[in-house]
């Protein structure tokens, strides 16, 4: 048990942890902020033959319906003879915003797993001063997996539903409304959010069990 209390308050070890956690949550932070000019900065086009550039709107925009295939469209019917025939907008916005959309997608990922890894280090860190008995440890990985597998898939799920209704070409939404896509999208995600939620209480659960009279006697 000395052994063990030595260890865990290593000055250097708890210093090194520390820096861990520090950069780690810069990192996320940074990755929230370039996430957010991401979405929001209007993104412009170039037509190099017709010397044109244009604005697409910005990612958000396209979320909330107001830029489009249809707007696009109707803008560029809009240009003067020389300028109209390029269509610059309607042949260039797409994959623009699309283009766009995929680094908004690694941003996201790359700012999850950094606030993941600061709140996982701090929370072990904490722990490790914590009497628990080896049923509680099992409890506590068992949580931590299904928390970390429902926390990724959610994720991946909201970043899919994003690029979904970000897409200004899907012929989805001939048929249908953004607004529909995107609540079904996010009904679509309540069992793997559910599945977070009971992997935190898994990790709730298993760092309170106590040790038995046993287990200290052993340790």
């Amino acid at each position: 048990m000395e052994t063990e209390s030595t260890t865990s308050s290593d000055p250097e070890t708890e210093h090194r942890a520390d820096w861990i956690r520090l950069v780690a949550a810069i990192a996320a932070a940074l990755m929230i902020v370039l996430l957010a000019a991401v979405v929001l900065v209007q993104i412009e086009v170039t037509d190099a033959e017709v010397a044109a550039t244009r604005s697409c709107g910005s990612v958000f925009d396209s979320i909330v319906d107001r830029s489009g295939w249809e707007q696009w469209w109707a803008h560029d019917l809009d240009e003067p003879d020389d300028v109209r025939s390029a269509l610059v907008r309607t042949t260039r916005c797409p994959g623009a915003v699309n283009q766009r959309v995929a680094i908004a997608a690694v941003l996201a990922i790359t700012a999850v797993v950094s606030g993941t890894v600061a709140i996982a280090r701090r929370r072990a860190d904490r722990s490790a001063h914590t009497a628990v008995s080896p049923f509680g440890r099992q409890v506590v990985r068992i949580g931590r997996f299904t928390s970390a597998l429902g926390g990724a898939l959610t994720a991946l799920g909201i970043i899919a539903i994003v690029i979904l209704v970000a897409d200004a070409d899907s012929t989805l939404f001939l048929y249908t409304d953004r607004l529909v896509v995107a609540v079904v999208g996010f009904i679509v995600l309540i069992p793997t959010i559910t599945l977070f939620v009971i992997g935190r209480v898994l990790v709730l659960v298993g760092e309170n069990v106590q040790p038995s009279e046993r287990d200290r006697s052993d340790g």
